[in-house]
This record gives structure tokens, C-alpha cells and sequence, in this order.
């Protein structure tokens, strides 16, 4: 009787476990796309965009993300892991992504300012809000940028 309870007892860890590492994959929605910016939907207190657009390419541990803001022909291209490793980039710039349950974190550093961008992807995956944070210098104007796919 002791090995019949033993047996369903580690039959039972072993499926909630399961349950649980998949849930976790599942936490990490795609971020891939091409995200197009909606003024109409964002809360705007420090930023100047009128628009954007925001090409994000996902891997299994890295993101590549291609911005142009306001129609100008400059873009910002990143590249970096998820891990929470930093990534260097010209003019001063210092990156780390990683994920927080469903949501990726970026905390930028340019020069002496440190902002937080936190993003998460909407349950039908076709919208992505972006909260912007600045920590240094610490401001209490937390921007919400929200595009659409």
C-alpha cells in the first residue's frame, strides 16, 4: 500500500512540475513584429514622439530591435541577449533585457541618464505597451507608450 501511494505521489509532483515549466514558457509572449506607434492610446509626459515605428526579431536568448521615431531617417538598432548581460553601443549607450514573468525589461543607460522600458504584449498579441521610466534623474512622468501590430 506504502509503494502505491509513493508511486501516485511522485506521479502527481512530477505532473504539477511539468504543469509549472510549461506555464513558464508560456509567460514569454513573442514580441516579434512590426509595432506601429498609437498616439491616441499613449500617455505622453516627457517623451516628443509623434511616431514610430519598432521592428523587434526575437531569438532564444537575444532581441534585435530597429527603431525610427518621427519619421526621420535615422534608426536605432540594437542588438542584445535576454539574460540580463549589458550591451555596449555607440554614443555612450549601455542596455540590459530580461524577462519578468510575461514582461521584458530594457534599462538603458545613456551618458548619466537611466531609463526603464517595460514591455508587455497584450493577451491577443497585437498590441505592445511600453512603460518608461526614468531613474536617473528619478522623475515621477512615467511615459506609456502603446503600439499596435
Amino acid at each position: 500500500m506504502r509503494t502505491v501511494i509513493f508511486t501516485l505521489s511522485t506521479c502527481f509532483v512530477l505532473v504539477v512540475l511539468a504543469a509549472v515549466a510549461a506555464g513558464q514558457e508560456q509567460e514569454r509572449p513573442s514580441f516579434s513584429g512590426t509595432w506601429q506607434f498609437d498616439a491616441s492610446k499613449s500617455e505622453l509626459h516627457s517623451s516628443k514622439i509623434s511616431s514610430a515605428t519598432w521592428v523587434i526579431e526575437e531569438g532564444d536568448n537575444s532581441i534585435h530591435i530597429s527603431q525610427t521615431e518621427n519619421g526621420k531617417p535615422k534608426k536605432t538598432e540594437l542588438q542584445c541577449t535576454t539574460d540580463g548581460k549589458e550591451c555596449k553601443f555607440p554614443g555612450d549607450r549601455r542596455d540590459s533585457f530580461w524577462y519578468n514573468g510575461p514582461m521584458l525589461v530594457d534599462m538603458e543607460t545613456k551618458n548619466d541618464h537611466v531609463t526603464r522600458f517595460r514591455m508587455k504584449i497584450s493577451d491577443d498579441g497585437k498590441t505592445l505597451t511600453v512603460e518608461v521610466t526614468p531613474i536617473v534623474p528619478q522623475s515621477d512622468k512615467i511615459d506609456t507608450l502603446v503600439f499596435q501590430k
